[in-house]
């Protein structure tokens, strides 16, 4: 009887704890809801945070034709896609996200930045268009140095 007691008794609130711990750990994880491209510079470190994750993706996977398809994610996080370098083919992870790296670093951040930008998306094409998966993942480690430091840059 003492049991049962206990159960009508802390069953409940138990049952209320689960279910809000629950809903709180979803509500984390929703998405926003603004798909739109965002105004040049509004999304720059989650550009940067994208281009970063590809880019150890890229430096990490055995297969060439992973590692070239994320490297491509890169180039095209870092040029946008009006630009020429843009492969559409390969898909934009940073869709939505703003207009390109090289694009939305602002003027005040300084030139070098973009210029890092650049050189970053030319160094990870080059390393796509590469032979060998250690050459390709060579670039993408490389491609990876460059961006951490451009993210220090622009903090």
């Amino acid at each position: 009887m003492l049991r049962t007691a206990r159960w009508w008794i802390s069953g409940p609130a138990l049952v209320m704890a689960l279910i809000f711990s629950t809903t709180v750990g979803v509500a984390r994880y929703q998405v926003p809801r603004d798909y739109g491209p965002q105004p040049s510079g509004a999304g720059l470190q989650t550009e940067l945070k994208t281009a970063l994750t590809h880019a150890g993706f890229a430096a990490k996977y055995d297969t060439l034709k992973e590692v070239t398809l994320h490297l491509h994610h890169v180039v095209n996080c870092l040029v946008g896609p009006k630009d020429k370098m843009f492969d559409a083919s390969a898909g934009n992870p940073c869709e939505g996200q703003g207009n390109g790296i090289a694009v939305d670093i602002p003027p005040s951040v300084g030139k070098d930045a973009q210029y890092e930008a650049r050189w970053s998306a030319l160094i990870a094409e080059e390393a796509a268009s590469t032979k060998t998966v250690e050459e390709a993942r060579a670039g993408a480690h490389i491609v990876m140095l460059a961006l951490d430091d451009l993210q220090k840059m622009i903090k």
